[in-house]
C-alpha cells in the first residue's frame, strides 16, 4: 500500500464514519471528520504529492 493509498483509504472511510455518525447522533461523525482532516493533510504532505 502506498501513502496516496493510506491517505485515500483514511479519507474513504472517514467520509463513511461521518455520514454514519450524523444519522446515529454519536461521536463516530466526529472520529470520521477527523480521519477525512487527517487524511487529507497525509495526501497534501506525501512526498508523492509533489512530484
Amino acid at each position: 500500500m502506498t501513502v496516496r493509498g493510506f491517505a485515500w483509504g483514511l479519507v474513504l472511510l472517514g467520509l463513511v464514519l461521518a455520514i454514519f455518525g450524523w444519522q446515529a447522533w454519536n461521536p463516530v461523525a466526529f472520529v470520521g471528520a477527523v480521519l477525512v482532516i487527517l487524511g487529507l493533510v497525509v495526501r497534501w504532505t506525501s512526498p508523492a504529492s509533489r512530484q
